[in-house]
């Protein structure tokens, strides 16, 4: 199936990045520079939604009705909603919405990935591969989630940021609310599927 580009998705990805460029140039001349490379990332960010859609297409694989919107909503809402406008600290449940958010869209969309590259075998149990779709969703939601914790402490470390806020225990927080979601939905998932 090819993934259709969205004309919605892609004018509002270009008013994130309008936003974003102007937010990095207004920091960059007030001298604020972790906002100006939070700016660059989000700018740079905001263009793998549609480099995701082109890969998927090239190698025929399916994404979820509304992918690039949801991932372009996601990329915004966690840099400049959450590190540049300040959300993690006025609402202190931002955060955690957004790693329940990204485990069980990450869920869903591996469900999807796989609805056209993985096919069952002969003599297999339909709810063994069932199981097996599950234990596979879950494991790609919960390695996304440790790439982005990875992601925020090099962003730390490397350019002098402040996404990781409250070292290991916004991390591990942030961890089980993404692994939580991810099982809930994968369970929901296996459920629904193996009869």
């Amino acid at each position: 199936m090819n993934n259709k580009y969205s004309t919605s998705s892609f004018i509002i990805t270009l008013l994130f990045e309008a936003i974003m460029i102007y937010t990095g140039a207004k920091s960059y001349s007030a001298g604020q520079e972790e906002i100006f490379k939070l700016s660059v990332a989000a700018v740079i960010c905001l263009s793998i939604p549609f480099l995701l859609v082109h890969a998927a297409n090239k190698k025929k694989l399916t994404l979820p009705p509304g992918f690039q919107m949801i991932l372009s909503l996601f990329i915004f809402s966690a840099l400049y909603l959450g590190e540049i406008n300040k959300f993690y600290s006025k609402f202190w449940w931002f955060d955690l919405l957004l790693h329940f958010v990204s485990g069980w869209y990450a869920v869903v969309t591996f469900l999807f990935l796989i609805k056209t590259s993985i096919k069952k075998e002969q003599g297999t149990s339909h709810k063994m591969f069932e199981f097996f779709k599950s234990i596979c969703s879950f494991s790609f939601s919960v390695s996304l989630g440790t790439l982005w914790e990875m992601y925020e402490f090099s962003g730390d470390y490397l350019l002098g940021t402040e996404m990781v806020k409250g070292g290991l225990d916004d991390t591990a927080t942030d961890l089980l609310i993404m692994i939580a979601a991810a099982a809930a939905t994968s369970i929901y998932s296996y459920f629904k599927n193996r009869k």
